[in-house]
Formats: C-alpha cells, sequence, structure tokens
C-alpha cells in the first residue's frame, strides 16, 4: 500500500567549502558552485560563448569555440558548464573525456547524460574503458539513460569484463533501465514529471542555482505495511570509494553527530551523477520528491538474522530514482543518482550523499525506544525491563491492516518477552526521520558501523 503523508519538516546538512582550513589543499574544480557570488559571475561569462556556440553556422565556428571553452573552461569551471541544457555544448563535453582529472571526465559524462542524444553512444561507451572506475560507472549511467540497443550491446559487451562490485551494478541498472517500458523514472505522481528549472538568456539555458529552496514536495510516499524480505546477511558500501573519495585530500568528515544533532554523515561530495547503491537486502519503505532540504530521498528497511531492524537513508539524490516505495532490493542494487549541487533537486546544497542509519525499523514507536525502560507482565507479577529492540508485532494488525509495533524487553532475570505497543499515527512513528536530532537519538555511526559490517573490522 502507497500513500502519501504530509510533509516533515526534514532538514540536511552541508559543509561550506569556504570553511575549510587553508592547510588543506583541494582540487580547485571542485566546490567552486558553492560559492554563489563568484559562481554567477562565472555563468554569466560562460552564457556569451554559450550562445555563441549554439548559434553557430558553420562546422569551423562550432569547432573554434567548442575547443576554447574547454581548454580554457573545461576545469576550473567544469561546475558551472555542467549546469548547461543546451544541446551544442555536448560537442564541449566529449572533449573533456579526455581530460586528465577523473571528476572533469565525470562530470562530462554527467552532461552528456543530462543533454541527452543517444547517438554519442559509441563515444560514451569509450569511457566504459577508462582507467577510473568512478568514470567507468558514469559511463554505463549515461548510456542507461538514454540509451538504445547499441548502449545495450556496449553495456553487455563490457559486463563480462568489469571486475568493480559497484561499477558492474551501475552496469546492470543501465540494462534493466534500457530494457523498461516506461522507465522506472517517467512519472512520479499522476501527470507530475520532474522538469529542472532553467533560467538565462535562450542558447544558453542552465540549471537555476538555489540555496535550499523550502516548499512542498512534489511527492512523499511511503510503504508501511508488512513486507517479507531477505535479511540483511552482508552489506557493502552506500557509493563507490565510500572511504577515500573526500573532496579535498586527508579532510576527514567529522559530520555524523557535528553540534551533537547531525544524524547522518555527508560524503560523496561534488560527485553529481554517481550512483547510490543498497547497503543490504531490505525494502523500500519511503521515497520523496523534491521541494524540500533532503531532494529526492530514499529510506530502506533491513531486517538482520539477528531480529533488530536498520533503516539506511539516502539523502540529496536526483530524479532519476529506480525504485519505488513496496520494492525488494539487494545489497549493491542501484537505486538512484546524487543531485546536481545547489539545484532544487538535492535540497540546494553542493553535492553529496547525507547518509543516515536509523537504529530500528522504519516504523517505530515516538514514546517508547531502543533502551527504554517500561512494565511489563511476567508470570503475573509486573516488572520492568529494558527494551533492546522494536520490532513488528506477530498477528496483530490496526485498522489499515499494518502489524502493530512490539517492544522485546529484556527481563531482570534473564530472558525477553515482547510487549505490544499502543498504536500511533504513522505521523509519529517516522518522525525520528530528521536530518537533526538532539544527541542523534535513534541512528547509528556510518563511519563506525559499516567498515564493521563490509570489512569485518
Amino acid at each position: 500500500m502507497t500513500c502519501n503523508v504530509p510533509r516533515m519538516l526534514l532538514t540536511a546538512a552541508v559543509i561550506a567549502v569556504s570553511a575549510l582550513e587553508p592547510a588543506y589543499a583541494r582540487d580547485a574544480t571542485v566546490g567552486a558552485c558553492t560559492q554563489k557570488d563568484s559562481f554567477a559571475k562565472q555563468q554569466t561569462v560562460l552564457d556569451v560563448l554559450v550562445r555563441r556556440l549554439s548559434s553557430a553556422q558553420s562546422d569551423e565556428q562550432k569547432a573554434s569555440i567548442t575547443a576554447s571553452i574547454a581548454s580554457k573552461y573545461g576545469a576550473m569551471s567544469i561546475e558551472n558548464l555542467i549546469r548547461y541544457r543546451e544541446p551544442a555544448m555536448k560537442h564541449v563535453f566529449l572533449r573533456l573525456l579526455k581530460h586528465d582529472k577523473w571528476p572533469v571526465r565525470a562530470r562530462a559524462l554527467y552532461a552528456l547524460k543530462m543533454n541527452g542524444d543517444p547517438g554519442l553512444a559509441a563515444a560514451v561507451g569509450e569511457a566504459l574503458s577508462d582507467k577510473d572506475p568512478r568514470v567507468r560507472e558514469m559511463a554505463a549511467n549515461a548510456l542507461g539513460h538514454w540509451g538504445d540497443e547499441k548502449a545495450a550491446a556496449l553495456l553487455s559487451a563490457k559486463k563480462a569484463e568489469e571486475k568493480d562490485f559497484y561499477v558492474l551494478a551501475s552496469i546492470e541498472a543501465a540494462l534493466s533501465t534500457i530494457s523498461a517500458d516506461p522507465r522506472p523514472y517517467s512519472r512520479y505522481k499522476g501527470d507530475a514529471v520532474w522538469k529542472e528549472a532553467l533560467v538565462g538568456p535562450e542558447g544558453a539555458k542552465s540549471v537555476e542555482w538555489v540555496w535550499v529552496r523550502k516548499g512542498e514536495n512534489l511527492f512523499n510516499d511511503y510503504h508501511a505495511a508488512w513486507s517479507d524480505f531477505p535479511d540483511a546477511d552482508s552489506f557493502c558500501y552506500p557509493v563507490s570509494e565510500y572511504k577515500t573519495d573526500l573532496f579535498c585530500p586527508a579532510y576527514p568528515r567529522r559530520s555524523f553527530g557535528a553540534n551533537g544533532n547531525h544524524a547522518g554523515e555527508d560524503c560523496a561530495w561534488f560527485r553529481e551523477g554517481c550512483s547510490y547503491y543498497a547497503i543490504a537486502n531490505g525494502v523500500v519503505r519511503m521515497v520523496q520528491g523534491a521541494g524540500g532540504d533532503w531532494g529526492f530521498l530514499i529510506v530502506i528497511e533491513h531486517r538482520l538474522p539477528s531480529g533488530d531492524h536498520l533503516a539506511s537513508v539516502y539523502g540529496h539524490a536526483a530524479w532519476d530514482l529506480l525504485v519505488k516505495p513496496g520494492d525488494i532490493v539487494s545489497k549493491g542494487q542501484k537505486i538512484a543518482t546524487q543531485g546536481l549541487s545547489c539545484s532544487i533537486e538535492n535540497g540546494g546544497y553542493g553535492s553529496h550523499l547525507h547518509f543516515g542509519i536509523g537504529d530500528g525499523p522504519f516504523r517505530r514507536s515516538k514514546k517508547v525506544e531502543k533502551g527504554s525502560k517500561i512494565a511489563v507482565e511476567e508470570g503475573g507479577k509486573k516488572i520492568t525491563g529494558q527494551v533492546v529492540r522494536i520490532v513488528y508485532a506477530k498477528g496483530t494488525k490496526n485498522q489499515y491492516n499494518w502489524p502493530l509495533l512490539a517492544a522485546v524487553v529484556l527481563l531482570p532475570g534473564g530472558g525477553t518477552v515482547e510487549k505490544v505497543i499502543d498504536d500511533e499515527p504513522v505521523a509519529d512513528q517516522i518522525s525520528w526521520l530528521q536530518a537533526y536530532i538532539a544527541g542523534c537519538s535513534g541512528w547509528l555511526d556510518p563511519e563506525k558501523f559499516l567498515p564493521s559490517k563490509v570489512e569485518g573490522k
């Protein structure tokens, strides 16, 4: 069952690039988009060149302007360039596929994907052999987005030889998307189809720069009924290069629990269009459309072999979501891509994944939580015990035919007993889903939890 719930006040964190300590050198092509005034000034300069390229009549003119933009602005202003949605810009991005820096090549593929030209399948297909797996991942995403039979053939050929776990998952998702009819992200709610907000002069239209535009989400759907799905018996990371790919050398994340309330971590900074992967087997419980601070959002519930539940949260995603509420997903399955920096689709922040691990099921009581002490009856006596986990109660249903929640209570003398919790409104049961919450109550630190599960340390 898929329902709509009122928009919750959900927020997400951002680390301002300008706040970095000077001691940390960083790639100057990364993160400039968050510096609004200088970024806007550069966009104005580029508008003139892009308009000239769009209106060029001869191949000679096009080649000259393309070379000028690519050589002068291809690296330092790549974050400006990828915002353009003009067909003529494909020539610039094709040239940038040969750039020596992987962030430039990866972003060129993102821009080619968004400007959409299946005729470029062969050129993009060459990037499936790039030395950097992050670039190969982006090539697969581009081919899957607007691919045809030729793109499918290129992907199939590379699938057999690809050794990287994450790239392979993106190739498989691309092949699945090409064969799907309709595309999994073609419609969201009735006739509502996501469209980027474009601004600028004719011939140089680009995605509007916004800094957290609040408002009603395009949709906010969830699946709260019982679903049987495989246990989460192994884990992977939510993005490729999770541990190493920060936006400047040696800069630690330090984002979970920042100021005591940042209930998630910010990672994969400024990797527009990179893939998000389900960290384990589970069921998709919630998918939210852009409009609020989260941008596009996915929540997946996982059940551990121990009986404990977790909920993984993937925020600031792009509009091309591959899953819907109720879908059963497998570990490593591609579920979405990362949104564009400073745009409505990702909540207005610099492009990154806000990743969180909720310590409990998707639905949980607002009144009783893990660690609480509650009274239970055992042997005709009332005993106070500690709640060790929240589960879905067996054999009990509410008015929507959803299972009620139950607390598994540890008894003073050992052993446990399950106590059904009085039903609460769904809005209360999912009120834990806040990017900021005092003490990060109900959340796990991903950087501590995931490596122990993925690598056994």
